[in-house]
């Protein structure tokens, strides 16, 4: 599979293989959003606003992600999902399921980690 990342602010999707019924799901918000995280200090989200869209977590599926960057994975069942977000441009994501994390600045000092 060719490796297709999008991002949105500091929230990285990666293509990966389908996994079947894996995880735990996170329950949608009040008003049916599916969000992937909210901004500290504004409450703006990342969010699909759309059905055919889940978010489950399984930290199995994401090795050589650091707990603590880990979002989950997000199964778009739909032929085109909106990525939503308050400042951001929105991203629209295809049909398949996503790994997501968070991406953190390098501050410079000390080893830069990739991602695997």
């Amino acid at each position: 599979m060719t490796r297709r990342l999008y991002a949105q602010g500091d929230i990285i999707l990666e293509l990966v293989e389908d996994v079947t019924a894996a995880g735990v799901p996170v329950p949608r918000d009040p008003d049916g959003a599916v969000v992937l995280a909210r901004g500290e200090l504004t409450g703006h989200r990342h969010a699909f606003h759309s059905a055919g869209v889940t978010l489950f977590r399984d930290h199995n599926l994401a090795p050589g992600v650091a707990p603590d960057l880990y979002i989950g994975h997000v199964r778009v069942s739909i032929p085109v999902a909106e990525l939503r977000h308050q400042e951001h441009a929105t991203i629209s994501l295809p049909t398949g399921t996503y790994r997501v994390r968070r991406q953190r600045e390098w501050e410079g000092d000390g080893p830069q980690l990739i991602w695997e």
